[in-house]
């Protein structure tokens, strides 16, 4: 392993996660268009691990008015955006295709795709509450707890 110094200073945090329940919360910035998740080592003096990065992100979460939370799954295989009422939006890593897919233009093989999900809770009521697990996105309601569950197959 080998260490590299980044500046961090002018990032804007997005959110933050429990990867592992025995370490401290993880953290994600934006890095120019995308999303860094950084794992803190207390152990290390003043030392961050990247542990993932989400494509992207930074781009997209900048271009919703209307959103409320973040929140990524605990083992990083989705990242998910939350707005004030109704819409929910999951960003899938990318993951390898079963079959073969050619960009037309380009005339090159595409190996991975990354999929977007959105889901419509049926209220207009405010989301007061957000929360990420491998399996399942936790949306809470004045009135209602939405469980969306996030499949784990591509």
């Amino acid at each position: 392993m080998f260490l590299v110094q980044v500046n961090l200073g002018s990032n804007q945090y997005l959110f933050s996660a429990v990867v592992d329940p025995k370490e401290m919360p993880c953290f994600c910035l934006r890095h120019d268009v995308d999303a860094l998740l950084w794992q803190p080592r207390p152990d290390r003096q003043d030392t961050w691990e990247h542990i993932s990065t989400f494509n992207a992100l930074g781009y997209v979460q900048a271009s919703k008015r209307d959103k409320k939370f973040m929140a990524c799954a605990p083992n990083q295989s989705y990242s998910a955006l939350c707005e004030c009422q109704r819409r929910v939006f999951i960003y899938r890593q990318p993951a390898p295709l079963s079959t073969v897919l050619y960009n037309r233009k380009e005339g090159r093989l595409i190996g991975q795709v990354a999929k977007q999900l959105v889901a419509t809770l049926e209220t207009h009521d405010p989301v007061l509450g957000f929360q990420a697990t491998n399996e399942r996105l936790f949306v809470l309601t004045a009135k209602i707890l939405f469980i969306i569950k996030v499949s784990t197959e591509n």
